[in-house]
């Protein structure tokens, strides 16, 4: 056979596997964006790039921001699924690692020759690797990750014509695996909005707007949440001759915070109508049992105000600040306990005496100054209302200027009671 025919063959030959090729990367741009599940599109990425690079596996890292490491997503091929989700890459380490730093291709034909190679894939899963050609996943010059085909099927090495062919393929694929991450962040911002919905409506139903005119007293209530779910809530409940007000601060954020606020309010509610108006078991068996349930770091007030007495029996684990304010001056009942080192305080009622509670919420808020508001400032707006409503919405819009527009970031709750 002559050189000119031999040539003619290689050249026809060429352009068959070309035409091929373009063909598959027109299918394959057609395939992998048929679907946005993240799982299914990664497998399908991993058996298009084994069919049309033909080796005897391939693998996909994808790039995690938080750990700067790259993640081992999906394996097929002889390497199996044992290190789906398992397997981690620094940056610079081994052949992806350095592809991922360097941020370009690369293809090496005798890996155990070169410097960058991590052995430990190979240790771990008993596969043995001779060749790899690997190329980042680059959107917009962002890294979302890398892919590698590995040991080529049918011939010695990979050759030039595979790195283009590689990275005509990871043009295509990027695209495909952006979609699919903006789409599961999509479905997971859906998903913590509606958890975030219900836990909204947890912490709506522990929080009733209250403004009640009782015999001998009158009582208001206000709630104002910060941006995030917490675990916060008040309960006012009315006994013959005697009201009962307790605020409770879990100190968790999101849906936690609000289920736990959830238990503690029923299981304070229950012991309300097992002891009924004494504070002491009310307030400790509720301490006790958030305990034993692993619920740490809980602030509780606790307080009873007697009509025929004319007292307010109260105990308190300390992140509410009890105010009375009598004859326009404002007083401080400063008095904050724990489970251990609990006491009972009585405190001696007037006629038109006032009693606020508010929450660390209020006291800890700061400006743009980083001042924080401080309970004397609280002591000194509150001594100048005379009804518990304008006393709580007073109060609120002076925090609220005193805020001077910046994001609220602490729940705030505030009870005013005042007696007749």
């Amino acid at each position: 056979m002559t050189d000119s025919n031999n040539e003619q063959k290689y050249n026809v030959a060429y352009l068959e596997r070309q035409l091929f090729n373009l063909s598959k990367l027109v299918e394959i741009n057609r395939i992998i964006n048929s679907t946005l599940d993240m799982a299914k599109l990664f497998t399908i990425i991993m058996e298009i790039i084994k069919e049309i690079m033909e080796t005897e596996a391939s693998t996909l890292f994808l790039f995690d921001e938080k750990t700067n490491e790259l993640v081992f997503k999906v394996a097929l091929g002889e390497a199996g699924d044992k290190l789906q989700e398992k397997y981690r890459v620094a940056m610079g380490q081994g052949i992806a690692g350095w592809v991922a730093k360097e941020r370009k291709g690369v293809y090496v034909n005798d890996v155990y020759l070169d410097e960058r190679f991590d052995s430990n894939f190979d240790k771990q899963t008993g596969f043995t690797t001779h060749s790899i050609i690997c190329v980042p996943l680059l959107y917009k010059g962002k890294l979302l990750g890398v892919i590698q085909a590995i040991n080529p099927i049918n011939r010695p090495d990979f050759t030039d014509e595979d790195m283009n062919l590689f990275r005509a393929f990871a043009d295509q694929a990027v695209l495909a695996v952006q979609n699919a991450i903006f789409f599961e962040r999509a479905i997971e911002e859906a998903r913590m909005r509606n958890e975030l919905s219900a836990a909204h409506e947890i912490q709506h139903s522990l929080h009733p707007s209250i403004a009640n005119d009782y015999v001998f007293c009158e009582i208001a209530a206000r709630y104002l949440p910060a941006r995030e779910v917490g675990g916060e809530f008040y309960e006012i409940k009315p006994y013959d001759d005697a009201v009962a007000i307790a605020v409770c601060d879990v100190h968790d954020k999101g849906v936690p915070g609000a289920l736990n606020a959830a238990l503690v309010n029923g299981l304070l509610k229950g012991l309300m109508n097992v002891y009924g108006r004494v504070v002491a078991p009310i307030f400790l068996n509720t301490l006790q049992v958030v305990a034993s349930h692993h619920i740490n770091n809980v602030s509780l007030f606790l307080g009873m105000i007697d009509n025929k007495t004319k007292t307010l029996t109260f105990m308190n684990t300390g992140e509410a600040y009890p105010v009375i304010i009598r004859d326009s001056i404002a007083h401080y009942l400063r008095f904050s306990h724990s489970l251990h080192n609990n006491k009972k305080i009585v405190v001696k009622l007037k006629h038109g005496d006032m009693v606020i509670i508010v929450t660390d919420g209020v006291v800890n808020c700061k400006n743009r100054n980083a001042r924080l508001f401080g309970l004397k400032q609280v002591m000194d707006t509150c001594s100048q209302f005379s009804t518990p409503e304008a006393c709580i919405g007073g109060l609120l819009d002076t925090v609220k200027n005193f805020m001077q527009g910046l994001t609220q970031r602490e729940d705030i709750s505030v009870i005013a009671v005042k007696v007749k």
